[in-house]
């Protein structure tokens, strides 16, 4: 009972610290080769990790969830619902603007300008004519 106990303890830590490692890794990512290219060098790590670790199995928890939260987190930086994660997406219907950045074509150019220091494009206007604002308060 300990160790499942403390294999769950482990794989939910780990899942969390993977995601944080995770993030800055789909940031960096230009295109989609690169993004994938991430995956699986993570892929990659995780199983030499196990062939590593594989006479302790409660630290198999660790680097499960560490894989987990490493491809989650590449995947909510990435910005865009690509290969099975599209799927996914749509099957769940959530992820929207992923979607929409997969379906356009946007994703990459917004992140070349996000790598470029460029601001990100306007969602809300705030620009407008005061006397236009005043007539809708009340």
């Amino acid at each position: 009972m300990a160790f499942i106990i403390l294999f769950i303890l482990l794989f939910a830590f780990s899942t969390f610290v993977g995601f944080q490692v995770g993030t800055p890794l789909g940031e960096r990512a230009q295109t989609t080769a690169d993004y994938w290219k991430m995956n699986a060098g993570a892929i990659v790590a995780a199983v030499l990790l196990t062939l590593v670790c594989s006479s302790m199995p409660l630290l198999w928890a660790a680097i499960i969830g560490m894989l987990a939260g490493a491809i989650a987190g590449m995947k909510m930086s990435f910005g865009e619902s690509v290969g099975p994660w599209k799927a996914h997406d749509e099957f769940f219907n959530v992820n929207k603007e992923h979607r929409r950045a997969a379906e356009e074509g946007a994703g990459e150019r917004r992140r070349a300008a996000k790598r470029a220091g460029k601001d990100a494009p306007e969602l809300i206007s705030t620009v407008g004519d005061a006397n236009d604002a005043d007539e809708n308060v009340r």
